[in-house]
């Protein structure tokens, strides 16, 4: 076997390890909402992503215009 088949192999063993953790960790997370929350439908987790990134793209553009007003001070 080549060092080069063997690095693949190594690479796609630790990938597959990452998945198998971030699956467990999502199932984790899932239960912990559906305890706190309850059920929420799929449309509405969604949304609420799509708020969450919307807000945060707002504030990374206020945050640079008031960069801007500074240095041009």
């Amino acid at each position: 076997m080549s060092r080069l088949e063997e690095a693949r192999r190594e690479a796609e063993r630790r990938l597959e390890e990452s998945r198998r953790k971030a699956e467990v960790r999502l199932a984790e997370v899932r239960t912990a909402v559906q305890t706190e929350v309850g059920n929420i439908p799929k449309r509405k987790v969604w949304l609420m992503a799509v708020a969450v990134g919307a807000a945060g793209f707002a504030v990374a553009l206020r945050r640079r215009g008031r960069r801007r007003k500074k240095l041009k001070k």
